[in-house]
């Protein structure tokens, strides 16, 4: 190809300017992938269409055709990308720490030292780890395990997990992840020899893509913020203070890392009454779009949104509006399209739905007043309280029937395929609105002596 105009490249961020050397690029790019002629011909004309490019640009011009031209006859493609995009990051990371990139991996027990003085990794990794453990675990890292990595789950890994400076430079290396992560998870083992075998056997397992830990582990082991578990479940009570507080949790968990499935069957319902004022209430809709609203403000660090999944029993008076909650069409302040949700769903809801029988909402807050159902502690109880011990029959329909032949109760009467048809609806223009079959958990459940399970959450 004739080249009409002289292109530049820039390199260490445009403080150097060098004439683009066609032959060079393209020997390069044969060196390190094997693509065809015609495709070293496509980069070169990709990159000299500007007056200048810089050197980082020349890399992923490379790597955006070895992607575009992966296909089942060319998988490998995958993994000259990753190898060719190490090498780029490899020298920007020797840059920040001051090493020869050709050693890939620099100083294992230097990088602890340098970013735990600034911050950026926890003190127990120099606590509980000797300067000798650290140098022993350094020998351990394998820099040819960084090619196992398709470019994709490379990429997201570089873009999402591995450390990063205040000013969102990358200098940590995948393979010291891992070997973090190792050293985190093992820090209390004893005896240290012990501990050490441990930590090389859970980095072998990791770095050879055998297995692999909850993202928040991924992202935050080792260094001074965030928490290592994926999942928490909670219920709000029917308290004010108890739904802020509940809030003000799904904060913090987001902010750290966690997923979160709260239950707010407890809530009392729209027009309920509120210290005997009837009509009162404004319902579940309003403090779910303070979640959602929560749930877009907080995220970790940058790296994810926060997620967050809310669950409602299908006997509550709100769930017809919790149904509509995803959807793109109706009043708009009625929805919160940023949460997850799914029903509580019972047995006995499902043999309605399958004799076409009919169905009754409540207003649990009546329920706990009316009722008088109270647990071992004194607390009064609600529907939400109960589930079938056996398969057909148990506490929850028999307390549900308590309910609807009680005439002091505010109930409305549906069609149980009604309900069921709007559930079938979310789903189908949401692709959300999960069912918890509440029954069949809480039979199954092998800590029954540590209380009810009322919701569930997006892993499970």
């Amino acid at each position: 190809m004739l080249l009409t105009k002289e292109v530049m490249v820039t390199k260490d961020n445009g403080k150097r300017k060098l004439p683009f050397d066609k032959e060079r690029y393209a020997n390069w790019i044969r060196k390190y992938t094997t693509l065809s002629d015609l495709s070293v011909e496509k980069i070169i004309s990709m990159s000299t269409m500007q007056e200048e490019i810089s050197s980082e640009q020349l890399i992923q011009n490379v790597i955006d055709v070895l992607n575009e031209e992966t296909d089942v006859d060319t998988p490998h493609y995958t993994f000259e990308a990753t190898k060719v995009f190490m090498r780029g990051f490899y020298k920007r990371a020797s840059r920040i720490r001051s090493y020869d990139s050709e050693k890939k991996y620099g100083d294992f027990y230097g990088l602890l030292k340098k970013y735990g003085s600034e911050g950026y990794y926890h003190p127990n990794l120099l606590k509980k780890y000797s300067k000798e453990d650290i140098k022993r675990i350094g020998e351990m890292i394998v820099p040819e395990r960084d090619e196992l990595f398709t470019y994709v789950g490379l990429f997201m890994l570089y873009d999402r997990y591995l450390a990063k400076t205040h000013d969102k430079a990358v200098f940590e290396l995948p393979q010291e992840r891992w070997m973090i992560i190792a050293m985190w998870l093992m820090q209390d083992e004893e005896p240290n020899e012990r501990r050490l075998q441990l930590v090389e056997e859970a980095y072998w397992a990791m770095s050879n893509l055998y297995m692999t830990v909850a993202t928040p582990t991924l992202s935050s082991a080792g260094k001074t913020h965030g928490q290592l578990s994926s999942c928490f479940i909670s219920t709000i009570d029917d308290d004010l203070r108890n739904i802020y507080d509940g809030i003000t949790d799904m904060a913090l968990l987001s902010k750290s890392g966690g997923g979160i499935g709260v239950s707010v069957s407890k809530v009392r319902p729209q027009g309920s009454s509120i210290k005997g004022f009837k009509g009162a209430a404004g319902g579940i809709v309003p403090f779910i779009k303070n979640i959602n609203e929560t749930a877009n403000a907080v995220d970790q660090l940058g790296t994810r949104s926060g997620a967050i999944a809310i669950y409602l029993d299908v006997w509550h008076l709100d769930t017809p509006a919790f149904l509509d909650l995803k959807l793109n069409n109706g009043d708009l302040r009625r929805r919160a399209h940023d949460l997850f949700y799914g029903v509580v769903i019972p047995d006995l809801f499902m043999e309605q739905v399958e004799k076409r029988g009919e169905w009754y909402l409540f207003d649990p807050h009546e329920i706990r007043q009316e009722m008088g159902w109270k647990d071992e502690h004194g607390n009064a109880l609600s529907l939400e309280d109960f589930y079938d011990e056996e398969k057909g029959k148990g506490s929850f329909r028999d307390k549900y029937y308590e309910c609807v032949n009680n005439p002091n109760l505010t109930k409305q009467r549906v069609n149980a395929i009604d309900i069921m048809k709007g559930i079938l609806r979310a789903q189908l223009e949401t692709g959300a609105m999960f069912m918890f079959y509440k029954d069949t958990v809480n039979r199954a459940n092998p800590n029954k002596h540590a209380g009810m399970i009322y919701s569930s959450n997006l892993c499970c």
